[in-house]
């Protein structure tokens, strides 16, 4: 199942892996269970493209193909559409005379894969240099863009100080994030925007200019994600297929408990590895006042997460205390 999985996330098509990929489709027994772990991975539109592109649709089930070449379908409908979604966003900000380069998914669209739709995504992602970062989220919100509800008073008061980017923005179904730095030091990431926004790379989006990481700069944050992702609970192949496509001598171990799980952030144990790993990106002078925010969240907050009112959200003041173990 692993092999054949690493087969189908592969970018382009390699005649050579023909033979072994009509062995391995051959071998599946349950095809539903199949898809279904594709889609879970966030490939099924590259899965779709390998088969057809094989030649091997008739070795596969007509339910099962059609799922798949269904999904890629809606993935390069859905590319569309953010595409030009985020030709709104440039727009805004380039009338305001900042500057943005484009990551992960519609970076990757748009380059790596050749704008077809191949890789799946949900929303956009933005890096802004940090000192323009504030005043762009302000400005987003005045061309009708929202956020949800901040957890406290104490987190907006260190905005930019309690992770990469700021809270999404949202509007008519699409969402972005603003990211003001890459990696996890606040220092290096100041320092290297300036490199990251002068060895930036230029691309053309249809008759639309946008920038991207530099190659090196890309592969480093790529693999950085990959990672982080992967401490919390998520390993996800279309991560893996990403970073193998811009240099396939990079050896990526995905532990084999996420291939047949990807997604695992509920479990206790990932939810509090991922709360560690929060708090300890947080420059030590911030860490108390954020703590205190997070276990005592503003009560609109607590209504909206909590989808309750009155002597319940009080309840569950009491219930976030137990998060304090997770430091430990």
């Amino acid at each position: 199942m692993k092999e054949l999985l690493l087969l189908l996330c592969h970018y382009p098509y390699d005649e050579t892996n023909r033979e072994t990929l009509s062995k391995l489709i051959s071998q599946v027994q349950d095809w539903h269970a199949l898809v279904e772990l594709i889609n879970a991975h966030g490939i099924i539109a590259l899965a779709a493209y390998n088969i057809k592109e094989s030649g091997l649709k008739e070795e596969v089930p007509g339910e099962a193909m059609a799922l798949l070449e269904n999904g890629y379908r809606q993935s390069m409908v859905r590319n569309t559409w953010l595409t030009e979604r985020w030709k709104e966003v440039n727009a805004i900000l380039c009338n305001a005379g900042i500057k943005h380069i484009l990551l992960k998914g519609m970076a990757l669209e748009h380059t790596l894969y050749d704008s077809k739709g191949l890789r799946q995504m949900t929303d956009n992602d933005i890096l802004i240099k940090r000192e323009d970062s504030l005043k762009s989220w302000s400005l987003l919100q005045m061309k009708g863009f929202s956020h949800d509800a901040i957890k406290s008073p104490l987190h907006k008061k260190i905005i930019l100080h309690t992770g990469k980017h700021l809270p999404p923005l949202y509007k008519d179904g699409y969402a972005i994030e603003i990211h003001h730095s890459l990696f996890e030091s606040e220092v290096s990431a100041r320092e290297g925007n300036i490199d990251m926004f002068g060895n930036a790379d230029e691309i053309s989006i249809g008759d639309t200019n946008a920038v991207t990481l530099s190659k090196e700069i890309q592969l480093k944050y790529l693999i950085s994600h990959f990672n982080r992702h992967a401490l919390e609970g998520s390993s996800q192949l279309r991560l893996y297929a990403d970073i193998i496509l811009l240099d396939n001598t990079i050896k990526i171990d995905i532990p084999e408990s996420f291939i047949f799980n990807p997604n695992q952030e509920n479990k206790p144990e990932f939810r509090k590895a991922a709360y560690k790993i929060n708090i300890l990106s947080i420059p030590v002078k911030y860490r108390l006042q954020y703590v205190i925010g997070d276990i005592f969240p503003s009560v609109r907050w607590m209504k909206e997460r909590y989808k309750c009112t009155g002597l319940k959200v009080w309840l569950w003041y009491v219930l976030r205390i137990g998060k304090l173990r997770w430091l430990w």
